[in-house]
């Protein structure tokens, strides 16, 4: 599943954002060229189950409708995702432009409750604004082929405001498709910045059990991605999704003692080198576990063994 950053900018300044600022300060008159973007993606070969296209804000990109529909005569059956922050879906016959293309997946996240957390989070006054009225534009006018994911990224800012986050999503956009709590990833800004935005699995982890008890069945599909299995409660392991690439992930050479090495993300690179391993017990409980093969969602349930 390639994810194909196709620019550089954005109308945000989030404090977590993963990209350095080497990357988004870089200048550089090709990011901007239809043809670039087609060479390198064509560069994949055949994509057959899914492309993701990310920036910067790619919706910001002035080829960017031109773009998808490049991409959906090269790639026909493809699923396409585009990771944004919303904004441009405020404006309703850009929305509507993007929905003639099918099999097309909007990845948006929201960061707060409220603007003020939101626009705290962003750094850009009036994005709440904006994400909000075009997640509003886009449940109007999307079609069956079109989903809509709503992310929620966990920093330190908001972490503990989950359950009133959810519950400005279930008021405003309750038929949205699915719901995905991410851990941080501290890489790049948000590395940069882990003294004001970091946290840890062992901070996070009572607050989830309560919050899925609540929503779980509230949302058609609520996932956790980013999450090694030993930093939740077993109960949620069928919640967790593998998204990250191989290259960004490591196991601890004590993981090979864990009876569920198997199923398990593995642990970011870069929260090893920020926070350390003490968090990360290899678990020997034996459990019941009901596989599936689908290495990103591998698990279908857990239960003890009596």
């Amino acid at each position: 599943m390639p994810d194909i950053s196709i620019w550089n900018r954005c109308n945000n300044n989030c404090i977590m954002c993963t990209n350095s600022l080497n990357f988004r300060n870089k200048v550089d008159p090709n990011l901007l060229r239809f043809e670039t973007l087609a060479r390198n993606i064509k560069s994949f070969g055949k994509i057959k189950e899914s492309i993701t296209l990310s920036g910067g804000e790619p919706t910001i990109h002035p080829e960017f409708l031109n773009l998808l529909k490049w991409l959906r005569k090269q790639f026909p059956q493809t699923k396409i995702a585009i990771a944004t922050n919303g904004r441009m879906f405020c404006y309703p016959e850009f929305t509507k432009k993007c929905f003639l293309i099918n099999n097309l997946t909007l990845e948006i996240a929201i960061h707060g409750y409220n603007a003020q957390m939101h626009d705290d989070i962003t750094r850009t006054k009036g994005s709440f604004s904006q994400t909000i009225s075009g997640i509003h534009n886009i449940l109007k006018y999307r079609s069956s082929f079109h989903q809509l994911e709503i992310r929620i990224i966990l920093i330190r800012q908001n972490y503990k405001y989950l359950d009133r986050i959810l519950n400005l999503i279930m008021n405003e956009f309750s038929s949205v498709d699915r719901i995905v709590l991410l851990f941080q990833e501290m890489e790049g800004i948000c590395g940069e910045n882990f003294k004001k935005v970091g946290i840890t699995h062992k901070e996070v982890k009572k607050y989830l059990p309560p919050l899925f008890k609540k929503w779980k069945k509230k949302f058609k599909d609520l996932r956790l991605y980013h999450f090694p299995l030993c930093t939740i409660d077993f109960n949620l392991w069928k919640y967790s999704w593998r998204t990250l690439r191989k290259d960004e992930v490591t196991f601890l050479p004590s993981c090979n003692k864990c009876l569920y090495k198997k199923y398990c993300l593995g642990i970011h690179k870069d929260y090893l080198k920020l926070i350390g391993d003490e968090e990360f017990i290899p678990i020997r409980k034996r459990l019941f576990i009901e596989a599936r093969n689908d290495f990103y969602h591998p698990i279908l349930e857990v239960k003890e063994v009596d």
